[in-house]
């Protein structure tokens, strides 16, 4: 079960003229390459970028000023992941930012929120779920684990100007 917070027109109205440009930030290889092709399963034509730490993302991203997406591990050996979200948050707000970790503990989870992560997949997710998260937040969406939504202050969150829409799916295979 996926359930998305829907807000972003621009993004869920975006049409693409050129490549998706993905950068994956995880100090794992195997995670890495695991993302590769889940990335690629949802969109064929993706560019992807990697990094295994803070350092070497933000080269990457002042060098690839058309990056729509984020995939950010909070676990790395250089930085700490809320405050490497808050900066890119800070410099590129026009960039998504999908949070990956390994715990989804609620206080982590409302924290990367709080700080504009569009999503917290954790890596314990199976492969359709997260198929499914990535779509909602290409979509426009805003990935919350279902687990995570029992708790009130996260029910009733607002995002940006516009009112959240409430989606509820058991379809890994969302429509954008």
């Amino acid at each position: 079960m996926v359930l998305g917070l829907k807000y972003c027109q621009m993004c869920a109205g975006r049409r693409r003229s050129r490549p998706m440009k993905i950068l994956v930030i995880d100090d794992h290889v195997l995670i890495r390459e695991a993302l590769q092709g889940v990335l690629k399963k949802l969109r064929r034509d993706a560019t992807i970028l990697e990094a295994s730490n803070g350092g070497q993302a933000r080269r990457l991203i002042e060098e690839h000023s058309d990056l729509e997406l984020i995939l950010l591990d909070l676990n790395l050996p250089d930085a700490d992941g809320f405050h490497l979200l808050a900066d890119l948050r800070a410099g590129y707000p026009a960039v998504s930012i999908v949070v990956l970790s390994a715990g989804n503990e609620r206080d982590n989870v409302v924290r990367a929120l709080d700080l504009g992560a569009l999503g917290f997949i954790p890596k314990s997710a199976p492969r359709a779920v997260m198929l499914s998260a990535l779509q909602l937040v290409f979509s426009g969406g805003i990935y919350i684990p279902p687990e995570i939504l029992g708790h009130r202050e996260l029910r009733h969150r607002k995002r940006r100007s516009d009112p959240p829409a409430i989606g509820w799916t058991s379809n890994p295979q969302i429509s954008g």
